[in-house]
């Protein structure tokens, strides 16, 4: 089964992540589909390859890091964006101390990086305790850090450090808007997909229990079925 929505969804996968992390959405929205973006290290840049591909109208829908190239595109759409779905995301920039908790991380190197994606629990701060048993979705999500590798995560850890703060941006969209978040999202908690919520006129905000940083392939089911309600409705 497949849904119909008025324009296409480009979807913008999160950090060290790619278009995979999106099949049960593209597989459901007719017409769809989802952009990699695993070789850039600017989100400005990431946003500017974004609407090279894109259709001339379209609805933008980011996850985490994808949110934050999904707002860039809607600074620089001029009117081809009709709608937008901004999930388990910030407007925030990153703070000091997380710039340098991301390099941290890149220091340590493509062997670090490796050997603890092996290990189950390393996938526990993305998910949520339920999904923290699945090991289906832990070897997916392993399968992506493999293929995005070491290489993919400094780029992508670069951007997200380096990204401007889009607050300030978000009394100006004017457009339908879904914010979407999972319960027990514990990288970004529910307050800060509340306030971008609270910061657009007329925006939803759509908390979907039982999943984490991943909601859209933890409960894609869920995920879809909030998107294809909002895009109804907008």
């Amino acid at each position: 089964m497949t849904a119909q929505t008025p324009y296409p969804i480009v979807f913008i996968p999160g950090a060290s992540s790619d278009e995979a992390s999106w099949a049960a959405q593209t597989a459901y929205f007719e017409g769809s589909r989802a952009v990699n973006l695993v070789t850039f290290d600017d989100i400005g840049a990431m946003a500017d390859a974004v609407l090279a591909t894109a259709p001339a109208e379209f609805t933008v829908c980011g996850t985490s890091m994808g949110g934050y190239v999904a707002l860039d595109v809607l600074k620089k759409a001029k009117g081809r964006v009709k709608s937008a779905i901004l999930c388990n995301t910030s407007a925030r920039a990153d703070t000091p101390e997380r710039q340098r908790q991301r390099q941290m991380e890149v220091n340590a190197g493509e062997e670090a990086y490796r050997e603890a994606r092996k290990d189950d629990t390393h996938y526990n701060a993305f998910i949520s305790e339920k999904s923290s048993h699945d090991k289906s979705l832990i070897a997916r999500l392993r399968a992506i850090s493999q293929r995005v590798g070491y290489a993919g995560f400094s780029r992508h850890q670069k951007a997200c450090a380096n990204r401007a703060e889009s607050l300030s941006y978000l009394s100006q969209i004017d457009m339908p808007v879904l914010v979407l978040g999972g319960g027990e999202d514990t990288l970004i908690p529910n307050e800060l997909q509340a306030e971008i919520k609270n910061g657009i006129r007329g925006a939803q905000l759509v908390i979907i229990p039982e999943t984490g940083h991943i909601t859209n392939m933890e409960d894609p089911a869920a995920m879809n079925a909030a998107i294809e309600k909002f895009l109804r409705a907008a």
